[in-house]
């Protein structure tokens, strides 16, 4: 058995078939989850320690299935927090609010506590939050960027924040037919499609990951 110190983590190492290797990435457990959403769309992702903000936000991303077309923050407290993490603006209008470059701030400079939680939140306009909580940190053999877990249909771009999202989940459910058939050409639904809230392709969702690596 032998102490193993890596970016500030004692690892114990067993001489057996299950013993930890050095050359093994450090990786960080995330649950994510779209707050107020119903079915709850939540990701269970894995990244590497030594991630950017600006990464995790790709990750983020790629695991819900968002199109990268808004700006993005994470903070504590979401917009009521004074200080963030994403992509100074020099016309921001708040002259309190400090901006960290998302770009170069690691998030292993951050989460250094399991529980510990940020808000993310993806389109200033629809003002989709996140609730990230780290869960653990581990030296393992496998891909530094997965999704392990997860359930819900990320939300269409542009529907409306999560008041949107519910009028048009309700829309499918309502007899007005009309209604319907407008929410389906404006998704590009073909006949025979529907829209499932609570489906969730694992494999689909690490396809994207994969083109991020």
């Amino acid at each position: 058995m032998k102490n193993i110190s890596f970016g500030g983590v004692i690892l114990i190492a067993k001489y057996s078939k299950n013993k930890i290797n050095v050359n093994w990435p450090l990786i960080y457990h995330f649950n994510i989850a779209l707050e107020e959403s119903d079915p709850l769309v939540w990701r269970k992702i894995v990244v590497p320690a030594d991630y950017s903000f600006y990464k995790l936000h790709m990750a983020i991303q790629g695991a819900f299935g968002w199109e990268n077309r808004h700006l993005f923050q994470f903070s504590e407290n979401g917009f009521k927090s004074k200080l963030c993490y994403g992509i100074p603006d020099d016309d921001e209008t708040d002259p309190e609010l400090v901006i960290l470059d998302a770009r170069k701030t690691r998030i292993n400079k951050v989460f250094n506590k399991r529980g510990q939680s940020l808000v993310y939140i993806y389109d200033f306009g629809d003002n989709w939050e996140h609730r990230i909580t780290f869960e653990k940190k581990e030296m393992k053999d496998m891909d530094p960027l997965c999704c392990l877990k997860g359930a819900g249909a990320c939300p269409p771009e542009d529907v409306g924040g999560i008041g949107g999202y519910n009028s048009m989940l309700e829309g499918f459910q309502s007899d007005n037919h009309s209604e319907k058939m407008q929410y389906r050409e404006w998704l590009g639904l073909v006949e025979g499609e529907t829209w499932n809230a609570a489906f969730c392709s694992i494999r689909k969702v690490n396809k994207r990951l994969c083109l991020l690596e």
